[in-house]
């Protein structure tokens, strides 16, 4: 890729097939409007009423990195040094066609491939934008002080004709004064490298700049709420802890979620269904062989809360003086059972709400609990110029990092944070886990189903096990108070597991049937993992991720829709050899016992000696799925894990 600098201010990026054209940098929106322009060999300074604008350019490595600096910056809310280039292509007309990759802000995305069409399409972070199988990536390294965005629209200007628009920069939210340095844009255009592995790549930049952790196993834990709720109390938790099989064994923490406090914010005095308090809790779990875990929301403050009222200074304000408020809560069901009408966002800038922050931490850890999952974040992010903060000159970025900080030091760095609810990239360097998807639900369709699950977990692939671990969410298992099909448990079930990250389940053990606790035996993780998925970006109706283990391989196939899908896969063109044994985990259709049709179970096909097979091909029944191990030799045994094929002893063969 080559940069030109044209003598109007403009500036062209030109690559092997794109080319982004006629670029200008931007503030709040708007093209700068110089009252002089000096354009030098890399870098064009723009002289404006409010300062000087210096937008350079160098080379590093196969990109192009552009820099921005900006004088008296006070009062700029969005900078964005490439604004409103056109994208071009090499053959003329195929700009019609081009898609982007977008990446979502944080939980639910929306991440994916989406057309570049009418629709204003913002993505965080990064950006790709696609024709056929080709193409280029912006992207910024450095996100701990502002939000990075890009935007990408298709625009219908005179006589008809179009033109994609693309801009990037950052959102400063009116906090600078004075000079100001934007962190780096690169600009790639790999040639003959998969978007995958390109997104991989700036994945694993991105995570070397942030300081991204890697210091933790995947999570494999215990959650009360996607059965209980709220409802889970002191007695119950005991009750369970006691009668938990032994599929439960290998749990490493018993997590406790929403509502052992009677007010959110009052994290540390005993409520109603925990009279004896956390430390009771915890220690009841150390005490059972697990790890404690706790669920808890920094940035909320419920009404009745005594943090409330003894601290009102510490909530964050509008620019008018009244509190911010972010859920009402006035009519039943009430939020999580709690009296509470109001929902208020603690105002971490207060060095006391800081601190109180620290010592509610501080506490929990000294009480045993080693699984902190900080939910709600996303409330920190107020844009600062549109609340009054107590603490000035900070971006939403800077202040979530500042409560980062705390929150890591005070747990200590052997313990476990999970983010949810939470922007992704300025959560790196001190996340463990990190929540990708929406809440799941016991159906297949409607709220709480698994439809955001199936994109994210794709379309967030390329940063598992680099940022942090993904957590998809609950597993569900029960065959009891549930609208999912056995067929559509087990299908996201091994979905979850293949995905690579945290596994966890709310599911009561001691009640469900030997065939889901053999279940949740089966899809416990072992080491770090990171599926690939080969056909990413495809208009396709499967699902497929694939492992390369030690001893063989692995291969998911998922049917997401409601009608039946006939699947092929060529070994050649997705292994190193095109030639395997194949077993495995497939539905066939059973005869009828006692008037039942079983047509939904999932028959293990290993054993067989029939010889190496080059491809793959049947018909998925909606919703369902195919887990195929493909070994050098026939597997004998049924195995009892998913990651059998990466024992350091391998299964007899």
């Amino acid at each position: 890729m080559r940069y030109q600098l044209n003598k109007n201010g403009s500036w062209n990026i030109t690559g092997d097939f794109f080319s982004v054209e006629d670029c200008y940098p931007a503030i709040d929106g708007r093209p700068v409007r110089p009252l002089s322009v000096r354009v030098e060999e890399s870098k064009i300074r723009y002289e404006t009423e409010q300062g000087d604008v210096t937008v350079s350019f160098s080379y590093e490595a196969d990109r192009i990195r552009i820099d921005c600096e900006m004088e008296n910056a006070g009062g700029i809310h969005d900078a964005e040094p490439l604004g409103f280039g056109t994208v071009r292509t090499k053959r003329a007309g195929e700009e019609s066609s081009l898609r982007s990759f977008t990446q979502g802000f944080g939980m639910e995305g929306p991440s994916g491939f989406f057309p570049a069409d009418e629709h204003l399409r913002e993505s965080n972070g990064l950006i790709a934008v696609i024709s056929e199988n080709r193409a280029f990536y912006m992207y910024a390294c450095c996100h701990t002080r502002f939000i990075n965005r890009y935007k990408i629209q298709k625009k219908t200007e005179m006589f008809g004709t179009g033109r994609t628009e693309l801009s990037g920069g950052f959102c400063l939210e009116g906090s600078c004064s004075g000079k100001v340095s934007l962190p780096s844009i690169f600009v790639w255009e790999p040639a003959d490298i998969p978007v995958s592995a390109a997104l991989k790549q700036i994945a694993e930049q991105i995570a070397s700049a942030m300081g991204a952790r890697h210091l933790q196993p995947p999570a494999y834990h215990w959650c009360s709420w996607y059965y209980m709720y709220q409802n889970m109390s002191q007695e119950l938790l005991e009750e369970y802890l006691k009668s938990f099989p032994a599929e439960a064994e290998n749990f490493k923490y018993i997590q406790l979620d929403a509502g052992y406090c009677d007010s959110p914010g009052d994290w540390l005095k005993p409520g109603f269904r925990f009279p004896e308090g956390l430390g009771k809790a915890a220690e009841v779990i150390t005490e059972a062989g697990y790890l404690p875990g706790i669920w808890i929301a920094p940035f909320i403050a419920g009404d009745h809360s005594a943090l409330y009222r003894e601290h009102p200074d510490w909530i964050l304000r509008d620019v008018s003086g009244s509190p911010v408020v972010q859920i009402r809560s006035y009519c039943e069901p009430k939020v999580w059972g709690n009296p509470d009408g109001n929902y208020f966002v603690l105002d971490t800038s207060h060095p006391e709400a800081l601190a109180y922050l620290k010592t509610v931490f501080e506490t929990m850890r000294s009480w045993g609990f080693r699984l902190f999952k900080t939910d709600f974040m996303l409330w920190n992010m107020q844009d600062s110029s549109k609340v009054c903060r107590y603490g000035k000159g900070k971006t939403s970025v800077e202040i979530l990092r500042d409560t980062l900080q705390v929150i890591r030091e005070a747990i200590g760095e052997e313990s476990y944070l999970l983010g949810c609810i939470a922007p992704f990239l300025p959560f790196i360097g001190y996340a463990d886990g990190m929540r990708i998807a929406g809440d799941v639900g016991a159906q297949w369709n409607g709220a709480y189903s698994p439809e955001n699950l199936l994109r994210e977990i794709t379309a967030d692939n390329y940063f598992q096990q680099i940022y942090w671990q993904n957590d998809p969410d609950c597993v569900m298992l029960r065959d009891f108070d549930n609208f999912l099909t056995s067929r559509e448990i087990r299908s996201l079930a091994l979905l979850q597991a293949i995905s690579g990250g945290v596994v966890t389940t709310s599911e009561p053990i001691h009640l469900l049937s030997e065939e889901r606790r053999n279940l949740l035996a089966f899809i416990r993780p072992g080491q770090k993992r990171r599926p690939d998925i080969p056909f990413l970006g495809e208009e396709r109706e499967d699902i497929v991720l694939i492992h390369k283990l030690e001893n063989g391989n692995m291969l998911y196939a998922l049917n997401p829709t409601d009608h039946p899908l006939r699947v092929y896969y060529r070994f050649a063109d997705l292994f190193e050899e095109k030639a395997w044994y194949i077993s495995g985990w497939e539905e066939k259709k059973c005869e009828k016992r006692g008037g039942e049709d079983k047509t939904d179970a999932a028959v293990w096909t290993g054993g067989t000696e029939s010889g190496k097979e080059e491809y793959y091909t049947a018909v998925l029944p909606p919703h369902g799925s195919a887990l195929l191990m493909l070994t050098g030799e026939p597997v004998k045994t049924e195995p009892d894990n998913i990651w059998f094929l990466d024992e350091k002893i391998p299964q007899k063969f």
